[in-house]
């Protein structure tokens, strides 16, 4: 039988078990206590300052600025504000005369020449190209009493056929000018320049060369120019013009005219042959349609020219 002694470790084993479950589970329910809670966060709005309208910006032409002095200041023109940039603009006044202009090839290049205008009708314009602007004599002021705009240019040492297509633009630029009846006349090594020009550009319509020089080149561009009309110069001195004048006469796609003086070179022509400025405006009327009243007040105000 069990003494005494034995029966208290018997009893006391499920107490202690008892409390160590109490305790951890006061335990557990004081941490959870002791817990704070996250507090959540919630988003505000905060208004903004309104923003107020820029004002209005008035912008006023050029000649709503200066007024009268357009012309002073800057040599600015109310005609050109309208032009983009980067726009070929029309021959400026340079106020040598009143027909004295430059005009503007890109930033750094500009040619200096004459502009004769005829009225406020659309007109076919013409852009003559030489090295002297008096060799022409009166071709210029004949051919705008003949219902031409004509546009005479001194050419450079330095111009190139692509500066043509800035003249020509140029020239379409101007005020009356009927963008789809464009001619040009070349001298001299600018009759070169003008049927290099042309042979690529579909700007020009009619084309008349006075002494061309540069054979092989010029008659390996002919077939870029097609079938426009074309009209050919040369004295029977200079041999080597009269020879490619006649080539390309015979080469030409489409209606070639020749014409061959006794003598003369280049712009000289007009001087040797007299009948050349007839023969060349009513070829231009021709094909650019020129009025035909316009030449006869040609005819009539030649003695003043002279």
């Amino acid at each position: 039988m069990p003494s005494a002694s034995d029966m208290p470790s018997q009893r006391t084993g499920p107490s202690s078990l008892i409390i160590f479950w109490s305790l951890a589970a006061l335990l557990l329910a004081g941490c959870s206590l002791s817990r704070e809670a996250t507090p959540t966060v919630m988003s505000s709005a905060t208004p903004a300052p309104r923003i107020m309208p820029s004002p209005t910006i008035q912008i006023l032409r050029s000649d709503q600025l200066y007024a009268a002095d357009t012309r002073v200041i800057g040599g600015t023109s109310p005609d050109l504000a309208s032009f983009p940039a980067g726009a070929v603009l029309p021959p400026a006044p340079i106020g040598d005369s009143e027909r004295a202009v430059t005009v503007a090839l890109d930033a750094s290049i500009s040619l200096s020449g004459h502009l004769f205008l005829v009225d406020d009708m659309s007109r076919p314009g013409l852009l003559l190209l030489g090295e002297d602007l008096s060799a022409w004599g009166n071709l210029p002021p004949r051919l705008a009493r003949s219902g031409f705009v004509t546009l005479v240019l001194n050419t450079q040492v330095s111009t190139q056929a692509r500066h043509v297509e800035t003249m020509l633009q140029s020239l379409i630029a101007t005020p009356g000018v009927d963008a789809s009846r464009i001619g040009l006349i070349g001298a001299g090594r600018s009759a070169d320049l003008a049927l290099l020009a042309c042979a690529f550009n579909s700007l020009c319509d009619a084309l008349a060369l006075l002494s061309p020089q540069s054979q092989d080149t010029l008659l390996n561009v002919l077939p870029s120019y097609g079938a426009r009309p074309l009209l050919l110069a040369a004295g029977s001195d200079d041999a080597e013009s009269a020879r490619l004048a006649s080539a390309l006469a015979d080469a030409a796609a489409g209606e070639a005219r020749l014409i061959l003086a006794a003598e003369g070179r280049g712009a000289d022509l007009l001087r040797t042959q007299p009948d050349l400025q007839d023969k060349l405006i009513h070829w231009l009327q021709r094909h650019l349609g020129a009025s035909q009243a316009a030449n006869a007040q040609s005819e009539g105000g030649q003695a003043d020219e002279d």
